[in-house]
């Protein structure tokens, strides 16, 4: 069953130093590659080491020392993580689906990074320093520049989105989108009477629950 899956998975290069790829590691959903079952439309399924990146949003496969990313995302109709459930949206993107009251959120697990700075000697970095001789990190499909004595700060930029009556995704990231997809509910007040930010992952998803109520 295995080979099946691999006929459908993508090399991952890594071109980047060392150092660019410990830090962009920090990127994945789990600190490290788990046991997971890729459930295929046509009933099939198979085992599979599997971690989400974050920052290419992709779906990635360890086999070995081997990297491998999912080509065929179309033949796929979920693919659970010791539990937790992903459905494939677009591109190379997949949705976890998680459980919030009697409904359904559909998480886009998304982060962002940005430059500190270029090294300016003695350990230092310079946030003014010219960023030259970019070298590339390749991920899936993804190929994003970097350069070598470069650091990098990493933030949580997730989406999350529910399905309309017509089964079309609607964003609901933000306070001012969830009240207009909720408009029987208070959530700003909601907030702030149970001190919640809705950039907090855990936060959004008890907002989410008292949005479903």
């Amino acid at each position: 069953m295995k080979n099946n899956l691999i006929l459908l998975l993508l090399s991952v290069c890594f071109s980047s130093s060392i150092l660019q790829a410990q830090e962009l590691s920090q990127s994945y959903l789990y600190d490290e590659f788990k046991d997971g079952l890729v459930l295929f439309k046509d009933g099939r399924r198979s085992s599979a080491m599997l971690n989400y990146n974050t920052t290419v949003e992709e779906m990635l496969y360890k086999n070995g020392e081997q990297i491998w990313a999912i080509a065929n995302p179309l033949e796929i109709a979920a693919i659970d993580i010791q539990g937790d459930m992903f459905v494939y949206v677009n591109k190379h993107i997949f949705y976890q689906v998680v459980k919030v009251g009697v409904g359904e959120v559909y998480v886009e697990w998304k982060t962002t990074y940005f430059s500190q700075g270029k090294g300016a000697g003695y350990g230092g970095y310079s946030a003014t320093a010219a960023i030259t001789n970019y070298s590339t990190f390749q991920e899936g499909a993804a190929v994003t520049k970097l350069t070598p004595n470069e650091k990098f700060s990493y933030k949580p930029d997730n989406r999350y989105w529910i399905k309309n009556a017509k089964g079309k995704y609607v964003n609901v990231t933000t306070i001012k989108m969830l009240q207009k997809n909720f408009p029987a509910k208070n959530v700003k007040a909601f907030c702030e009477e149970n001190n919640l930010v809705h950039t907090k992952h855990a936060d959004m998803l008890k907002i989410l629950e008292y949005c479903f109520r």
